[in-house]
């Protein structure tokens, strides 16, 4: 599970969490865009592949992903970034059960919470967070130091900006389905999640490694196969590690149904716009690997080519194809 909650960043939009990246670049080196053609479409439409993240380049599209979103009429996130679901997020997360979170993790493990959270910031400790579901704590507490620089998450600043350029505005999700893939979870599996992230995020500390960080530089390189390395990762750790159906269960929630499900709402509003030029953005994990939405999308007749690569190949999508698909 090392990489499982710094993989959140490109999976999963309940919390819009920030990071400061590189001030030198004026905007990612490469988007990672796709082109949906054939079917029944008059025109095309595009997949964008966002990081829930913002700062530095993440805060201006690149020229290719720019092009794109000027063209469409309609925008799609994950969820809706409106206020009335923002403070359903809020909500959300917060307890229910008539306990504390330290009365629910236990003496050890809110030590365990204290310590890492002074590593992040002296002034903090448990108390801060105990309303909060411990889910949403084992979610939140690797981005928290790149959450306190301060940054308006990439798949708000489109949502936004698509609200005032008066495009059509949808989610492919609600954020009560998002919140209900964790709040699935016993509070037995929510405290061993957070017991795991609080374990590796030592080790990672001790080694003087930074998950967020690579993930972050990843996309804002459009790397798309070093991007799928680093999920590809996560999914052997968590086979290889102590909480392996855990592991598995959240990432089967997370991703390999998530897909489907979003392909399944994309090709609706594909098929009943077909003239309409559509912005779809969503988290970069999405759209790699064999059973991603690009996969299903294929697999329904449409087709998906890389926008502003340069030329390069996207061998991140392209490898896991049968041998026979390959040209």
């Amino acid at each position: 599970m090392r990489h499982l909650i710094p993989a959140i960043s490109l999976l999963f939009t309940v919390s819009t969490l920030h990071v400061r990246a590189d001030e030198d670049l004026k905007h990612p080196v490469k988007p990672l865009l796709w082109k949906i053609t054939g079917g029944d479409l008059k025109k095309p439409s595009y997949l964008f592949g966002t990081i829930h993240l913002g700062g530095g380049p993440l805060n201006q599209l690149h020229p290719a992903a720019e092009t794109a979103y000027r063209e469409a009429e309609s925008v799609y996130t994950e969820i809706p970034m409106d206020a009335k679901t923002q403070l359903s997020l809020t909500a959300g997360v917060m307890r229910r059960d008539g306990k504390t979170l330290s009365q629910s993790i236990g003496a050890g493990l809110t030590t365990a919470l204290d310590e890492e959270l002074k590593g992040i910031n002296p002034a903090f400790h448990s108390r801060l967070f105990e309303p909060m579901k411990t889910w949403a704590i084992a979610v939140s507490l690797p981005m928290l130091e790149a959450q306190l620089l301060g940054a308006t998450a990439m798949d708000k600043m489109i949502w936004e900006r698509a609200v005032k350029d008066r495009k059509k505005t949808a989610g492919m999700e609600t954020a009560s389905f998002q919140m209900g893939l964790f709040n699935q979870l016993s509070e037995e599996e929510q405290v061993s999640f957070l017991s795991e992230t609080l374990r590796i995020m030592r080790e990672d500390r001790k080694a003087g490694k930074n998950s967020v960080k690579d993930l972050t530089n990843a996309y804002i390189q459009g790397d798309a196969e070093l991007i799928k390395q680093l999920v590809d990762q996560s999914i052997e750790d968590m086979r290889n590690g102590p909480q392996k159906e855990l592991g598995e269960k959240i990432f089967n929630d997370l991703l390999t149904k998530r897909d489907a499900t979003m392909a399944a709402t994309i090709a609706k509003h594909l098929n009943a716009s077909p003239a309409t030029i559509h912005f779809f953005a969503a988290g970069t994990a999405h759209f790699i690997g064999e059973k991603s939405i690009r996969s299903h999308l294929e697999k329904a007749g449409y087709e998906i080519t890389r926008v502003g690569n340069e030329g390069d190949e996207d061998m991140a999508h392209r490898r896991d194809k049968p041998a026979a698909e390959k040209p």
